[in-house]
């Protein structure tokens, strides 16, 4: 995982708008509030963004079809 704590601001405003997240700008008082939030996107990647939303919803749906067909073949 990226080391948040040594990207300069630049690179840390960079970051979280690949995982499309625009912050404001990165001041002394606001960087430890970008760095955690580098840090939760980079964990676990919102699902909520429209370019997102589709395929992430289909691997839930496939995750469950699967495992209600292997019940059923059980049974």
């Amino acid at each position: 995982m990226v080391d948040v704590k040594s990207l300069s601001d630049y690179e840390l405003q960079n970051e979280l708008n690949k995982l499309g997240f625009s912050p404001g700008p990165i001041l002394p008082s606001t960087r430890k509030v970008y760095e955690k939030k580098l840090v939760q996107l980079l964990v676990s990647p919102p699902c909520a963004s429209t370019v997102m939303n589709g395929p992430c919803e289909l691997d839930r749906a496939q995750d469950d079809d699967d495992s209600e067909e292997t019940q059923g073949f059980h049974h």
